[in-house]
């Protein structure tokens, strides 16, 4: 029998060992969708994503992944497969994984911007981590959750109203209890639209609003919010991403919270925000962010003036959500997630744990396999950094 000072004793070796990363693996493959996802932003007909392998000399594999918006981060599938292929896989060969901080400050001093490229790497070395600790990344990172579930939304392509008080009824049958809204479209359609969802479900249910920027500014945000705010439990992004004082406005003149997205990607932007009073909750996404580092830095601003925080998303495939699910569960100050990427599509190349409106991690590390076959079969290009 192992007694617990040796197992920490083996432990602690196990995590001192040096490592290296030998090689980099990264596939570009396409996932379908049930049905194409529709914001005021753009049409999603299928997620074009980047699935990274980063090797370690001792057996230890981390994965990661990119899931480019161009409309967010000015990224597309080809050019982040570019960024990691010729900068990012070169550089990290023969570092230590265990090395995160420094490795990230190395790729942001050669690549400005790609934050869903820096995403794709700094995530595999997350899971690194958490696999050469033997532990879950949620409990290395914070261990706030007692238990590894975390409860998603629903999120509502835009639609005509009655269609999307149809698929709200058909979300609360199936078992969700929270109902995400894109909105963003003419005001008058979209009071419509929240009007008709929320006279559809019990009042029971969370709904919340998400105009992705459509809006534009605060008199036509106004005109939309004065229909719908007593039905909402939050309006997201309402204006323009760079009318930063048109959401200070918003926030003097409505009742519900309001919550930044696109006006804030990082750490630094989220302090901006706090110090003009712009946000009542802050959207954190990985993508943003460029992985899991800056997320908690961000995390910890928002926390630091007292607000909480959601993990949102991308529409990222079984990678990316397991990475946001493990940051969920590590922290207290992140009330809300969107992990939804799983529930929209009809394939998965990884086994996640997931089950209307429920998605379940363990670990090691991340704690998902990818599913080889699978990945076979959606995939449209592979390339190998390192040694073949």
């Amino acid at each position: 029998m192992i007694l617990a000072h040796e197992f920490s004793r083996i432990l602690s070796y196990r995590v001192m060992v040096p490592m290296r990363i030998e090689r980099v693996t990264i596939h570009q493959y396409n996932i379908p969708l049930e049905e194409p996802f529709v914001t005021a932003l753009n049409p999603i007909p299928e997620l074009e994503r980047v699935l990274v392998e980063v090797e370690t000399d001792v057996g230890i594999t981390g994965l990661g992944e990119a899931a480019p918006a161009y409309e967010v981060t000015g990224e597309t599938q080809r050019s982040t497969a570019a960024v990691i292929e010729d900068i990012l896989a070169p550089l990290v060969l023969d570092t230590n994984p265990l090395d995160i901080e420094r490795i990230v400050g190395d790729m942001e001093a050669l690549v400005d911007g790609s934050r869903t490229a820096h995403a794709g790497i700094e995530l595999a070395l997350q899971d690194i981590r958490g696999k050469a600790a033997e532990m879950p990344l949620y409990r290395l990172l914070g261990g706030n959750a007692t238990e590894s579930v975390i409860n998603v939304p629903k999120v509502l392509s835009i639609k005509d109203p009655g269609e999307m008080a149809e698929d709200a009824v058909d979300a609360v049958e199936a078992g969700y209890k929270q109902i995400k809204i894109k909105v963003g479209d003419k005001p008058e359609t979209d009071v419509k639209r929240v009007e008709k969802i929320a006279t559809a479900v019990p009042e029971s249910v969370s709904l919340k609003a998400d105009a992705n920027q459509g809006w534009g500014d605060a008199k036509t945000a106004l005109r939309a919010l004065q229909g719908i705010s007593d039905y909402l439990d939050v309006i997201e992004q309402p204006v323009a991403k760079e009318n930063v004082e048109d959401l200070v406005t918003l926030r003097n003149r409505v009742d519900i919270p309001v919550m930044p997205d696109e006006s804030v990607k990082t750490a630094s932007d989220c302090l901006d925000l706090v110090n003009r009073g712009a946000g009542d909750i802050y959207n954190i996404k990985l993508m943003k962010t460029g992985g899991i580092g800056e997320a908690i830095r961000l995390n910890t601003v928002a926390e630091a003036d007292n607000r909480p925080t959601q993990l949102g998303s991308m529409v990222e495939g079984g990678v990316g959500t397991a990475a946001g699910v493990h940051f969920c569960l590590a922290f207290e100050n992140v009330i809300w997630n969107e992990m939804v990427g799983p529930f929209m599509t009809t394939a998965n190349v990884t086994d996640l744990d997931f089950t209307v409106p429920e998605i379940s991690v363990e670990g090691p590390g991340l704690g998902i396999e990818i599913d080889r076959d699978k990945l076979d079969e959606l995939r449209t290009d592979c390339t190998v950094i390192g040694r073949q």
